[in-house]
C-alpha cells in the first residue's frame, strides 16, 4: 500500500467538482473531526456514490477500503488503484491480510474510514458486520461516526440530471471499544458495540433515509411463479421463493452479477412479463453457476447462510421446472410488503 499523494489530491479534487457540479451536497459537522488519528470513520453504505461523498469531508489523508472480492469496472477499479484503497475479500472467512493492514494503519496512527455494513446492498442499518468494532478493539482507536444522506439510487437522479441533495452528517467521537474481561464475552461485546455505532449512524441521518431504513426493516418478500403449460395458466409455488423474491427485488444486491458477471438475467428481472422456459432456464442456471464458482460467498456474506440455501433451493426449483414436459412460458412476480 504506497499510495501516489498526487493522484490522491487529484482523485480528491474530481470527486469535490463532480458532487458539486451534480448534486445539492451539504456537509455537517467537519469541527468534530479530530487533527490526527488514530480513528475509525464509520459511515453508512447504500452507493456507489458514498466513497466520493464521504471523501468531500474527510482530510485527503484519511485510508480507506473498497471491495476486493469481484472485479471492479472501470472507473472503480482505477479510483481504487489511484487512491490506494485497501482491497477487502468480504466472505464468511475473516480476511486476515486486509485485517492486518488496517491494524497496521491504525497502529501507526492513521485515520481510516469504511463501512460497517460491507456493501450496498438494501439492508436495515443494523445488519452491519462487527469488523469495524474488533479493529477499534484491538487498536485502542477511537469512532467517529457518519451519517450519509440521500444516496441511495441518486446516480439514477444524477443521470437525469435533477441534482440530488445529499447530506454527509459528521458525529462527534466515540470512545474506543473495550475488551471484555472474558474472552468468551467477546462476540456478545462486538456486537452490542456494532449496534451502538449504527444507533448513532441512524440519528445522524436526515427523516428521510431513517424512514427508508426503518422500511427495509419491516419489508418481506414473496415470489409468485406461473407457468403455462399446453396453453393453461398454472400457479406453483417454489421451495425458498420469498429468498429469490427478495434477491429480485434489491437493485443493489443483483447489479454486480449483472454488470461485473454479466449474467444474462434478463427474464428473471423484467417482472410479470412471459419468457420462453428455455430463456428463464438459461438466467437460473447462468446464476446458479456463478453463485457457485467466480461468485462463490457472495449471497453467504450479504443474507446468511440458512437464506443462502433457500436461494439455492429455490434456483434449483426453477430450473427443474423449466425442464417439466409442456411448459412454454414463465412469469416470476416478485412482490414485497410491510410487516408487521
Amino acid at each position: 500500500m504506497n499510495p501516489n499523494p498526487a493522484l490522491r489530491s487529484t482523485l480528491h479534487r474530481i470527486a469535490r467538482l463532480t458532487l458539486t457540479l451534480l448534486t445539492r451536497t451539504t456537509i455537517i459537522g467537519q469541527e468534530n473531526i479530530p487533527a490526527h488519528g488514530p480513528l475509525l470513520i464509520l459511515a453508512n453504505h447504500s452507493s456507489t456514490i458514498d466513497p466520493m461523498l464521504l471523501g468531500m469531508g474527510l482530510p485527503e489523508t484519511t485510508e480507506g477500503v473498497g471491495a476486493g472480492d469481484f472485479k471492479l469496472l472501470f472507473p472503480a477499479n482505477v479510483i481504487m488503484a489511484w487512491y490506494g484503497l485497501i482491497p477487502v475479500k468480504r466472505s464468511l472467512q475473516l480476511d486476515r491480510a486486509s485485517l492486518k493492514l488496517m491494524t497496521d494503519m491504525l497502529n501507526s496512527g492513521k485515520m481510516l474510514s469504511l463501512f460497517p455494513q460491507g456493501g450496498t446492498w438494501e439492508k436495515p442499518i443494523t445488519d452491519a458486520k462487527a469488523g469495524a468494532a474488533y479493529l477499534s478493539m484491538i487498536t485502542g482507536a477511537p469512532i467517529l461516526p457518519v451519517a450519509l444522506g440521500g444516496t441511495y439510487r441518486a446516480w439514477d437522479k444524477v443521470v437525469r440530471l435533477q441534482r440530488p441533495h445529499l447530506t454527509l452528517t459528521i458525529g462527534t467521537v466515540m470512545p474506543p471499544v473495550q475488551a471484555p474481561a472474558q474472552k468468551s464475552q467477546r462476540g456478545d461485546v462486538l456486537d452490542a458495540a456494532t449496534q451502538e455505532i449504527m444507533q448513532r449512524i441512524y440519528e445522524l441521518l436526515p427523516p428521510a433515509d431513517q424512514r427508508w431504513y426503518d422500511e427495509l426493516a419491516a419489508t418481506r418478500y414473496n415470489l409468485d411463479v406461473e407457468i403455462w403449460r399446453w396453453k393453461t395458466r398454472e400457479p406453483i409455488r417454489l421451495p425458498g421463493s420469498a429468498v429469490l423474491g427478495e434477491v429480485l427485488l434489491k437493485p443493489n444486491l443483483i447489479s454486480p452479477l449483472i454488470q461485473n458477471a454479466k449474467l444474462p438475467l434478463g427474464p428473471m428481472l423484467k417482472h410479470g412479463v412471459h419468457f420462453p422456459a428455455d430463456l428463464v432456464r438459461t438466467a437460473a442456471t447462468s446464476l446458479q453457476s456463478a453463485l457457485h464458482s467466480s461468485y462463490e460467498g457472495y449471497m453467504e456474506y450479504r443474507l446468511g447462510i440458512d437464506k443462502s440455501q433457500q436461494l439455492y433451493a429455490a434456483l434449483d426449483a426453477l430450473i427443474d421446472l423449466t425442464n417439466s414436459p409442456g411448459v412454454g412460458q414463465i412469469v416470476l412476480k416478485p412482490t414485497s410488503y410491510r410487516y408487521p
